[in-house]
């Protein structure tokens, strides 16, 4: 697949947009129990946001993207030597063997990555694929947007605000309600320097999102529900044996 939303455009400023309104350290608190000790994949590393933090707890990471100019931001701030970085798409097989080995214990995905796909079945494909990267057992933490919550900024668009470093920012969201897929175009300045950029992602209620965690072949799905926030949390394993 050729469709790279995250370009230079947004991996210049990834970061700067990011770092005050869903600190890393929130996540990494989130996945620290579920991957600490063991080897791990990324589903949308990025610029190393959390993989960079993280990888002082795991065995390994595993990162994967489909964008090079993230994971060249990644690889500008420095990667960690138990990280390994993979250019390939979570919404298509991902490349076999992979340098760190064919499966692992845990795998995540944060900030609705996963989200970045044009319909249902594309986003099945992908958990079918990260649900057969895991070994028996193995836990997924998916981080997933948040349709109430985007419903509610929907009626607020566009709305503006500025970063922690006081960088000014103006958010445009529409969604196309038969496909249910979200539109948010960002501009944002940094140091007098105008940056636009648009994402799509699958806007999906929870139990959809469940529906097809199950149907792509995982058990025991919670969710964790996060009221106001944008996006909510989905926890699901891998079945252990014959038996489940």
């Amino acid at each position: 697949m050729s469709d790279v939303q995250y370009g230079s455009a947004v991996s210049s400023v990834y970061d700067i947009l990011l770092s005050d309104p869903i600190p890393a350290r929130d996540t990494v608190d989130f996945l620290r129990d579920r991957v600490a000790g063991k080897d791990v994949l990324e589903l949308g590393v990025g610029t190393g946001r959390i993989a960079e933090p993280l990888a002082p707890l795991v065995r390994s990471l595993t990162g994967v993207d489909n964008s090079p100019h993230m994971l060249e931001g990644f690889r500008h701030k420095g990667v960690p030597g138990n990280v390994t970085l993979v250019e390939a798409d979570f919404r298509a097989p991902v490349p076999v063997p992979l340098p760190t080995g064919d499966r692992f214990d845990a795998a995540y995905s944060t900030l609705g990555s996963l989200a970045c796909c044009r319909d249902r079945d594309e986003l099945r494909t992908a958990l079918r694929g990260a649900a057969g990267r895991l070994r028996p057992g193995g836990v997924l933490c998916l981080e997933y947007y948040s349709a109430d919550t985007y419903r509610l900024m929907l009626q607020a668009s566009p709305f503006a605000s500025r970063t922690a470093e006081g960088h000014p920012f103006e958010i445009r969201l529409a969604l196309d309600p038969v496909r249910t897929v979200l539109t948010s175009a960002t501009t944002i300045s940094v140091h007098g320097e105008k940056v636009d950029f648009a994402e799509d992602v699958l806007l999906l209620e929870a139990d959809e999102v469940e529906r097809c965690l199950t149907e792509a072949g995982f058990a025991a799905v919670e969710t964790l529900r996060q009221p106001g926030q944008p996006f909510d949390w989905y926890v699901a394993h891998v079945p252990s044996g014959p038996s489940e």
